[in-house]
């Protein structure tokens, strides 16, 4: 491929450039050549290749699915609740629609061939749809969303009183609205590098040094920088748990009992997002690698589209279908409120992720930690 793509591209580069600055958007093609020039005219019609149904497809199409409707089902369940639930619910509910609009444009589908050399239209396709950017969007809304989550359950356990004080319904909206916000500016410039030109849609950075500096920053704002909040904020809010628990958890009195069941209760839901922030790290995690090295240089473009390249795709794309599986095997709670859902029970209606927080308990709960 990578001899393909210098015999046939030299049209987009200048005499300092090589072939590796002209990268696909995304991991998601189809191994089909998309770069291609029709030298016996122009094309004025579109033209597609046809749909083949290879083993990384059918995996891709299984993924779509499971993420489809499992996303969906904590969307109706989170819905279910909605007079009721707290700020982590409606964040994990912004994890499960982005996840959700993931799986949906990872349906796969036929690949361009050739398309109108001029023109809007092919524009349009070329900037937005042949890059996949509501896909990526959606991608990175997602792990923008489960860096909030994180954040959220620290600031509640740490801060019990200053989360009361500040964080509500309103704002949490606004937090989600400024993920999608941040999502689409970190995906912008896809619109830049990737346009149509001689009947194709093809990808150029302007240098390669502008090439390095998107794929650092990529890989630092998509990936190395959310790590890094979810683990420290997850360490330590189970740390404060844990200190937490050693207060209570020998009481004698109903109060001690029952706050050292409320903390029981806490220390489920940040197991449970410290497994979520571990599938995230092993499905994305080589897949982010593997592409921060092509854009460096240190891995020949030739790699993309190879076994290797297919597997980490594969990979990194069942994580929008993963956290519903979680959620049903290491929840309960989330089980009960599947049924409670199917039966419309309204009587035991309790937020799902969240909780309801007494002052008193909290106070209480604070002062333990910070003396033991």
């Amino acid at each position: 491929m990578a001899q393909w793509f210098e015999e046939n591209v030299t049209f987009m580069m200048t005499e300092n450039e090589t072939s590796t600055d002209l990268l696909p958007f995304s991991t998601l093609m189809d191994g089909y050549p998309t770069v291609r020039r029709d030298y016996d005219g122009v094309v004025a019609h579109w033209k597609w290749f046809p749909m083949q149904w290879t083993w990384w497809n059918i995996l891709q199409l299984l993924s779509a699915i499971l993420g489809i409707f499992g996303n969906l089902l904590v969307m109706l369940v989170l819905y279910s609740r909605r007079k009721v639930r707290r700020s982590t619910d409606t964040l994990i509910g912004a994890l499960a629609f982005a996840d959700f609009l993931t799986s949906v444009f990872l349906v796969p589908h036929p690949q361009i061939d050739t398309l109108p050399s001029d023109g809007w239209l092919s524009q349009v396709y070329c900037r937005v749809i042949h890059s996949s950017l509501v896909l990526w969007i959606a991608v990175v809304a997602s792990v923008f969303s489960l860096t909030a989550i994180s954040v959220d359950r620290y600031l509640a356990i740490a801060y019990p009183f200053f989360f009361m004080k500040h964080v509500n319904s309103s704002r949490t909206s606004i937090c989600i609205l400024i993920i999608w916000v941040a999502a689409f500016a970190t995906n912008s410039f896809q619109i830049v590098v990737g346009f149509a030109a001689e009947n194709t849609c093809v990808v150029a950075f302007p240098s390669q040094k502008a090439q390095y500096t998107i794929g650092l920053f990529v890989f630092m704002i998509e990936f190395v920088v959310p790590i890094t909040v979810m683990i420290s904020t997850q360490t330590m809010t189970a740390i404060i748990l844990h200190r937490q628990s050693f207060r209570f958890q020998e009481g004698s009195s109903v109060n001690d009992r029952s706050n050292a069941n409320h903390i029981a209760a806490r220390k489920r839901v940040v197991s449970m997002l410290l497994l979520v922030t571990t599938v995230f790290i092993f499905c994305w995690g080589p897949d982010q690698t593997f592409f921060l090295m092509v854009n460096l240089g240190l891995l020949d473009i030739s790699f993309l589209y190879g076994p290797l390249h297919r597997s980490l795709v594969v990979l990194a794309f069942m994580n929008s279908c993963a956290n519903v599986f979680i959620y049903t095997i290491r929840y309960p709670k989330f089980r009960r409120a599947i049924c409670d859902m199917f039966r419309s029970d309204s009587k035991t209606l309790v937020p799902l992720f969240g909780e309801v927080t007494n002052p008193k308990d909290q106070k209480r709960l604070t002062a333990s930690s910070s003396n033991v």
